[in-house]
């Protein structure tokens, strides 16, 4: 008996070298890699708390937040990973100090191989536990990570994502500034970020938790002097997919930037919580837009946007 016990033991420690054997369940998983030459968004269940996995149409992974770090939640974005034989991550996104966006990266920094990291400027680690869990195991790491700021990304083969807001960290007044300054509950969401992806003619938005006074913000650079990236001009008007705000909130609801963007396909990543999320002007908002195509994570599970030759079909976990 003793000798079965060690070797079980022994057994337990060679797997997790290789694999953690808390996340054991999430590999044994049918899998199915992304075909090249088309871009897989999906939108994971996570609850109420974002986490995006793109596979992007040349075969790299760029990952956008983990989840609030829950146990389930974390099993739920491994299995995902697992799913599409990702075992390493291009580009990882910190898109807000918030435990709902950050929650379980550090888990994914340890577990998965990770290149180049993206993250909010805000030295005061401890604006929530997920923030601070993610800047420690930053450090252990040794990467520095870049900043989540307007004019900052990167581009592949016929695709591009950069980051719209928030302004420059040295922008007095600005997004960050309030932030480390005042970090109000508005204050951490107005600062999270706001992503534009595009690839083959399809354009997505991540609104990140942003309110009324950020978007209020890009509609008035949009209409002044235009966005632009690598010499690009991004046109907001040709929005086709945009990820809510702040799981539905009223805040997060603005009804002029939704008429400027007039978008065909909402995505809505909400679950269980205390504050009465989806709200009626929320989905209100919404549905003015895009009808009947609003895809809620709580209700679908995990929603996948699939692109390929100038088009886009969506697929949801639940049917």
């Amino acid at each position: 008996m003793a000798g079965l016990a060690l070797l079980a033991a022994i057994s337990i420690i060679i797997v997790n070298a290789f694999i953690p054997v808390k996340y054991l369940s999430s590999y044994f998983v049918s899998k199915k890699s992304n075909e090249v030459g088309q871009m897989r968004v999906s939108f994971v269940d996570v609850g109420n708390s974002d986490c995006t996995i793109i596979e992007l149409p040349d075969g790299k992974v760029l990952l956008i937040d983990g989840g609030d770090g829950t146990y389930s939640h974390n099993l739920k974005i491994f299995k995902e990973l697992n799913r599409r034989k990702i075992d390493k991550i291009d580009y990882l996104v910190c898109s807000s100090v918030e435990n709902s966006a950050c929650g379980g990266l550090a888990e994914i920094l340890n577990y998965k191989t990770v290149n180049r990291i993206y993250a909010p400027y805000c030295p005061v680690t401890y604006m929530s536990s997920g923030y601070k869990s993610f800047c420690d195991e930053l450090k252990k790491s040794g990467k520095e990570p870049t900043y989540c700021e307007y004019g900052i990304g990167f581009g592949g083969a016929g695709y591009s994502f950069c980051f719209l807001s928030p302004d420059s960290h040295f922008y007095e007044g600005g997004e960050y500034d309030e932030l480390v300054k005042n970090p109000t509950s508005q204050n951490v969401k107005n600062a999270s970020a706001v992503i534009w992806l595009q690839y083959s003619d399809v354009n997505f938005l991540f609104l990140g938790s942003t309110g009324q006074a950020v978007q209020k913000k890009l509609i008035d650079y949009y209409n002044a002097m235009h966005l632009e990236f690598g010499g690009r001009t991004i046109d907001l008007t040709k929005c086709d997919i945009v990820k809510m705000s702040d799981h539905g909130s009223t805040e997060g609801a603005y009804a002029p930037f939704m008429d400027l963007i007039k978008p065909s396909t909402a995505i809505l990543s909400v679950g269980e919580n205390g504050r009465g999320l989806p709200t009626l002007p929320s989905l209100s908002n919404a549905q003015n837009s895009v009808g009947d195509s609003l895809y809620r994570t709580d209700e679908l599970g995990t929603v996948t946007v699939t692109v390929k030759n100038g088009s886009y079909e969506v697929s949801k976990e639940k049917k």
